[in-house]
């Protein structure tokens, strides 16, 4: 007896196939397009190759194809982000004599003025290009996540700080350069909220973390040894302040890897780069990471210790063991002159300055002095684009950094004085609910990769507000830009890890 086989009606089969022509039709219309604008583009790069110089014009050439691509997936667009915000500095030193400028985090002189930076407007493009994809999929155009109410009440209070600053004198183009950093702390996270989708995405985001902070660190390491041939004498850093952010998250990383969970190609991948990563934070000599990647280490041990009982006494005995060395180590290179030593001397300069650290350790507490009696005069905040008072006068480093009595090193107070008590809560609130949800997904998570990523991204969190504390680190639009993105993730872990589960139809291992 045959078996009667289901047959499509020829009104079906008269749908589908009008419904392949028509994609084939539309599939031939953005081909055409493409061709057509890359033609168009090929034209204007030459152009602009002759007019502006040949590296301008391969970075336009760079930018329109990631334009394009962003288009069609918007996640492209978000790693594109990403790589910028681990490889790009912000403000580069000039240690190797002149380097090409890659208009990332500013303009060209032409085009100085605007109000945005490229960064800024091409995250606001991805933001754009996933809401129409949203629209035209009938879904919702953008998700807030169980942060939104946090980011809302800061973001308010970031309003009124304008708003009150504006209307009491402040500088305008002062305060839109510093109201920028918390815009692009929000813009990282509803990117990464809502273009961060599953494992797979987590695995090249910190792929993409891992390879950029590599390609940084040889940079120092060639800084160090080719260009100024090993001599720091007369350089207090070789790369940018947030370099060693992004190195020492590597480091963390590591020791995660080490503790909790071996994911070992990134494992195997961070060790390997771990002498490079070492010689160009040391080289960088930026105290306050030194103490921010200490601090982190201790939370990460302690959460390792709350949610893996099995384990406690082993983390025990490897803290003992790792105390004994360590204490041994800062007692006896914290006066040391070399390289080497200065771990040691940056936790010891923390309690006891020597005199190399003395006077930026005054000028610190001046800041800090001033500061706080600005807070204090000003329950409201003082608001936006006005200087602070100076009852104790800072020395004037107007030559180095135009605007240092209006952004100083400690942004943590730089917020309380510019926002007042609620601002200041608001913002501690904003920090305290991604690490109380960080601890919490650590415990409640049964997958070890994203477990991982939750303490991970809780330490991150500490160590950005600990380096915040010294280092002018919330107005670096770097290291805003990858905390933000850092808690997009971080809410999205249940989420992903559901997804997982469903897609292999077991139990998340």
């Amino acid at each position: 007896m045959e078996l009667l086989q289901p047959t499509a009606s020829p009104k079906k089969r008269d749908t589908v196939a009008l419904l392949l022509s028509e994609r084939k039709r539309s599939d031939l219309v953005l081909f055409l397009s493409l061709f057509s604008g890359m033609l168009g583009l090929v034209f204007l790069l030459v152009v602009a190759a002759v007019s502006t110089g040949f590296f301008l014009a391969v970075q336009l050439l760079v930018v329109s194809i990631i334009l394009v691509l962003t288009f069609r997936w918007p996640v492209i667009g978000f790693f594109a982000v990403l790589s910028c915000t681990l490889l790009i500095e912000q403000n580069p030193l000039l240690v190797f004599g002149g380097t090409p400028n890659v208009f990332v985090f500013y303009w060209p002189l032409a085009l100085q003025g605007l109000p945005d930076r490229p960064i800024g407007f091409f995250m606001l493009f991805v933001l754009l290009v996933m809401i129409v994809q949203n629209l035209l999929k009938r879904q919702k155009m953008v998700q807030g996540g169980q942060l939104i109410l946090p980011f809302t009440l800061f973001l308010l209070c970031i309003v009124w700080g304008i708003v009150h600053g504006l209307a009491t004198g402040g500088n305008l183009k002062i305060t839109v350069n510093e109201v920028r950093s918390f815009w692009y702390l929000f813009l990282g996270y509803l990117l990464a909220y809502n273009l961060v989708r599953s494992r797979l995405h987590l695995r090249y985001f910190f792929w993409l973390v891992i390879a950029c902070a590599g390609i940084k660190a040889l940079e120092g390491v060639y800084i160090y040894f080719i260009v100024i041939h090993g001599d720091l004498a007369d350089y207090h850093q070789i790369m940018s302040h947030e370099e060693s952010y992004f190195w020492i998250s590597i480091l963390l990383l590591i020791a995660l890897f080490s503790l909790y969970y071996k994911y070992h190609p990134q494992f195997y991948t961070a060790l390997a780069l771990l002498p490079f990563l070492l010689i160009s934070l040391i080289a960088n000599n930026r105290r306050a990471d030194f103490i921010a990647l200490l601090v982190g280490l201790l939370v990460a041990w302690a959460l390792i210790f709350a949610i893996k009982p099995e384990a406690r006494k082993l983390l025990a005995v490897l803290l003992l063991l790792t105390l004994l060395p360590g204490s041994t180590y800062v007692a006896l290179f914290y006066k040391g002159a070399g390289g080497f030593s200065e771990p040691a001397r940056a936790i010891v300069s923390v309690f006891h300055p020597d005199p190399s650290d003395a006077a930026s350790n005054l000028y610190r507490d001046t800041e800090n002095f001033d500061l706080i009696y600005t807070a204090r005069l000003n329950p409201l905040g003082l608001g936006f684009g006005k200087p602070f008072l100076e009852p104790i006068p800072l020395i004037d480093i107007s030559k180095d950094d135009p605007v240092y009595n209006f952004i100083p090193h400690n942004t943590i107070y730089w917020v309380w004085m510019r926002l007042g008590p609620l601002g200041y809560l608001a913002l501690w609130y904003l920090f305290g609910a991604i690490i109380v949800r960080g601890c919490l997904y650590a415990r409640l998570l049964r997958d070890q990769y994203l477990r991982l990523i939750a303490i991970y991204v809780v330490c991150m969190i500490i160590m950005e507000i600990m380096v915040a504390f010294a280092d002018y680190q919330l107005s670096f639009y770097r290291n805003v830009i990858y905390v933000g993105m850092l808690a997009g993730i971080l809410m999205k872990l249940p989420s992903i890890e559901k997804q997982h589960a469903k897609e292999t139809s077991q139990p998340c291992p």
